[in-house]
């Protein structure tokens, strides 16, 4: 699947913070759980106390259709879409 054929839907109030997403895209991408290689950065808004996974886009390849911080989130804060197709004829 190419990895442009979805997108990923953050749930700002289904996030807990518990990093999971975070932890399992750094993962995938170098082998090492280590947050300072992972896709996504987790952000704590001072306002409401919440914590929610904001994605670096330029550095997210959404794992070639299967996203590791998807599988990982047990509390569905965040999604993958998959995009319809469009076909153009002439």
């Amino acid at each position: 699947m190419e990895s442009g054929a979805g997108r990923l839907v953050v749930w700002r109030d289904r996030c807990r913070g518990c990093r999971s997403c975070q932890l399992a895209c750094s993962f995938r991408k170098t082998g090492e759980y280590n947050p300072s290689g992972s896709a996504i950065v987790l952000e704590r808004d001072l306002a409401t106390e919440k914590t929610a996974p904001m994605i670096r886009a330029l550095s997210c390849d959404l794992c070639g259709g299967r996203p590791a911080c998807v599988e990982a989130c047990t509390y569905g804060a965040l999604t993958f879409e998959l995009l319809p197709r469009i076909e153009v004829r002439y």
